[in-house]
């Protein structure tokens, strides 16, 4: 079973009760997008630039700016036209320029116009690959934002066209994936490693959060199974776990505190359980340096942030990494040690022989 199978698994089936119908401006759903940023985030329009979207928990709430005013989505707040860049709904881009300018064609990514002065004097698109940046005025390498090829009207370039600059926010189609936009309206994006990312407080944490995937609309591709009542370790959550009903697996979560163990095959103490091996065990630890899940010597550990787990370290030879203590620790506690901490169990304090094979392999 996959960890995406996971992630496509928590999805939100009260969503598309709760929330009205999708608002729909050419390829950009609005309804979507507010799913993936805090609540009270406003969003901007690819229709108009007289009014913009609050995201609220049931959906987004469309308001207006006053006569004479355009709303500026960087600044998230309606201002005099003239100080707004905003090319949305114009008959004429080139309205109000003066001097030589290039500004965004809004029904294409990839187009833009030539303005002399406040007249459009020719036109064009970027090459493959590239998208017309209107901060920089110039074509630059990025790609165009998937769209429904079906919608009409006009495209959106990437979210940061619509989303304020300088907040995370998450995707649609990936619990772990984020998304940042800087303050040209560069979109940048990364997932965390082993985690979801929470979107109510922009950072990675763990994917049984309330709400945690939520915004997540693809429906899940199914992991069939014919024997009913068998069990399976979710390979990357230590606190969840799978139970087949005859035709397809099932997700549960462990309480909180406590990890599924894959010798009883049920939930028990965080601390206590024989979780599967490669699981992430900065769900619910209390101390930021956790031991992996480490059956040969117990020497394997790494750091926790936000519930995402860091690169794995090793203790030096003769010890083993002891979670309470926060700290490498001689091999003459590792007995004691693993009789109490399920990530070790089945380790045990290597012969001379063993030690000196695994001094070779970290050399």
């Amino acid at each position: 079973i996959s960890g995406n199978y996971l992630l496509a698994t928590i999805l939100c089936l009260a969503l598309s009760s709760a929330l009205a119908a999708d608002i729909m401006e050419g390829s950009y759903n609005v309804t979507q997008v507010c799913t993936m940023v805090k609540n009270g985030i406003q969003l901007g329009s690819i229709e108009s630039c007289d009014y913009y979207y609050v995201c609220t928990k049931t959906g987004p709430v469309k308001t207006s700016c006053s006569s004479g005013y355009s709303y500026n989505y960087k600044t998230q707040n309606c201002m005099p036209s003239s100080q707004v860049e905003c090319y949305y709904g114009l008959e004429n881009p080139c309205a109000g320029k003066s001097g030589s300018n290039w500004v965004p064609n809004v029904n294409n990514c990839q187009g833009w116009f030539y303005c002399n002065g406040d007249k459009i004097s020719g036109s064009g698109s970027c090459d493959p690959g590239q998208r017309f940046e209107s901060a920089s005025q110039r074509c630059i390498y990025g790609k165009c934002q998937v769209a429904d090829s079906d919608a009409l009207g006009p495209s959106l370039v990437n979210f940061c066209s619509v989303v304020p600059p300088n907040i995370y926010f998450g995707a649609t189609d990936n619990c772990q994936t984020w998304y940042y936009c800087n303050s040209n309206g560069v979109q940048t994006s990364d997932n965390c490693k082993t985690s979801a990312f929470i979107v109510s407080t922009g950072e990675c944490g763990y994917s049984n959060y309330p709400g945690a995937c939520d915004r997540v609309v693809q429906a899940p591709v199914p992991t069939t199974c014919t024997q009913k009542g068998v069990q399976e370790p979710d390979p990357t959550v230590c606190g969840n776990y799978y139970i087949c009903d005859g035709s397809s697996f099932e997700l549960y979560e462990c309480p909180l505190g406590t990890y599924y163990d894959v010798l009883k095959l049920k939930c028990i103490n965080r601390q206590s359980a024989v979780p599967v091996t490669g699981c992430n065990r900065c769900q619910d630890a209390p101390s930021p340096f956790v031991n992996a899940v480490d059956a040969k010597l117990c020497n394997s550990y790494y750091y926790c942030r936000n519930g995402e787990m860091g690169t794995i370290s090793k203790c030096g030879p003769d010890s083993f990494f002891n979670e309470q203590l926060q700290a490498c620790a001689d091999d003459t506690g590792l007995p004691a040690y693993v009789n109490a901490n399920g990530a070790c169990y089945g380790a045990k304090v290597p012969d001379s022989d063993e030690t000196d094979e695994d001094s070779k392999e970290t050399q």
